[in-house]
């Protein structure tokens, strides 16, 4: 009758942790064993509680135990996945603690080891075309990046066909980006790793991507706007280079007046274009009339599109 109770038990638990967590398939690999861990822990504790509530007399002797053992294995479920970290930690300590008492080694300080390797799993992985745009060569020597970059080898080998390309222009890209790579591992502002890790049967390069980064708990640093939009509807952190750069685009406001020298005529009639010296775009109502010349224009109408800002001035002579 127990080994009966005890399977309906783990039936039951399994079924219910189906239907309340659509997101299980999603989990990663650390967060899937630290929930069976957390099954099982709570059917343990169920059984050695079932065995005096059976006592009870009645239909409470016979379903109680049987609720109790759910009840504690859906809770530890839940209960190790959001704390696992802890747990672990937790565990760790315990059994360093024993290690200790027995070996006499006062000098193993698991605790700090733990430490080493959390802030050593923190990494931002590199795309393609962040590679090949360049940008991030120059945005690693500000300092601002302080996690380390993770390069895949599936990368390369995507950088080095690009590279033995028939067509010149990729051959080119294909061949700067493999320079940028090596000018990264030589920049001391910040840590460059390879990493082997690779998914054979998976074909597309921003698809294995995707699956690093959820696997391991990495950003992207990308600026490819399907790899963006794909990986943020996963769920995972996206830095995009090309939102950086028009977040630090130099701002205008309605009213404020600019000199612009325009040097192209616009798609309407009159219109005159000119740029400032981050590459935003200004157009000019009537400013075809100045062509070749700088003139001062005041701010009438600002448009935000995907690409950038645009700006609509009219001049003030």
């Amino acid at each position: 009758m127990f080994i009966y109770y005890l399977l309906v038990a783990i039936f039951l638990v399994v079924v219910v942790i189906l239907f309340l967590t659509r997101r299980l398939l999603h989990l990663s690999t650390g967060q899937l064993i630290a929930g069976i861990a957390g099954i099982i822990f709570g059917i343990i504790l169920g059984v050695l509680l079932g065995i005096p509530l059976s006592r009870l007399p009645g239909e409470m002797g016979e379903w109680l135990p049987l609720v109790t053992t759910i009840v504690l294995a859906i809770a530890f479920f839940f209960l190790f996945l959001n704390k696992r970290r802890a747990i672990y930690n937790f565990f760790l300590h315990v059994i360093s603690n024993i290690v200790e008492n027995v070996s006499k080694i006062q000098k193993w300080r698991p605790q700090a080891k733990i430490e080493k390797e959390e802030i050593k799993k923190e990494g931002i992985l590199v795309d393609t075309s962040v590679i090949i745009d360049g940008r991030v060569e120059n945005l690693a020597k500000t300092g601002f990046i302080t996690e380390r970059l993770i390069i895949p080898q599936f990368v390369i080998l995507e950088l080095q066909g690009i590279a033995d390309a028939a067509d010149k222009l990729k051959r080119n890209r294909g061949r700067r980006g493999l320079e940028i790579i090596k000018s990264l591992q030589k920049e001391k502002r910040v840590e460059v790793e390879i990493v082997d890790l690779d998914y054979p049967k998976i074909k597309k390069v921003d698809t294995k991507l995707i699956k690093l980064a959820k696997d391991q708990g990495w950003k992207i640093l990308t600026t490819d706007y399907n790899l963006n939009r794909i990986a943020s509807i996963s769920g995972i952190a996206v830095l995009n280079i090309n939102e950086l750069a028009n977040a630090l685009k130099t701002i205008l406001l309605p009213g404020e007046e600019i000199n612009v020298k325009i040097i192209e005529r616009g798609k309407e009639k009159d219109q005159g274009i000119g740029y400032l010296e981050d590459g935003t775009m200004l157009v000019v109502e009537g400013g075809a009339a100045y062509l070749g010349q700088e003139v001062r224009c005041e701010v009438k109408r600002i448009f935000q599109t995907e690409a950038g800002r645009m700006f609509f001035l009219e001049p003030k002579e």
